[in-house]
């Protein structure tokens, strides 16, 4: 499934049009990029949780076999919740 089979899954859900879907959708996604930018963890009971942690910066070798550097930057994992867990596992 992608975006735009979702947004339309998700307006006959909430009964309402594709726009109005989109708008909702592309607004959540905002706010929990702006969440997870001000916060190291933002959980959704039921849903699962987002985790950022820190990795310093580092030299790896690349395919070519030449160094490159990687920049220190936040990594975002995301764990599942036990309820949609169930949900997806048909339990």
């Amino acid at each position: 499934m992608n975006k735009a089979e979702f947004i339309e899954k998700l307006s006959k859900e909430l009964d309402t049009t594709k726009a109005a879907a989109s708008k909702s959708f592309d607004a959540v996604i905002k706010c929990i990029a702006q969440a997870m930018k001000d916060n190291d963890e933002l959980r959704f009971t039921g849903f699962g949780s987002f985790k950022a942690k820190l990795t310093e910066a580092k030299e790896v070798k690349t395919p070519k076999g030449t160094m490159a550097k990687v920049p220190a930057q936040r990594r975002i994992s995301f764990s599942v919740g036990s309820d949609f867990k169930a949900i997806v596992n048909n339990k």
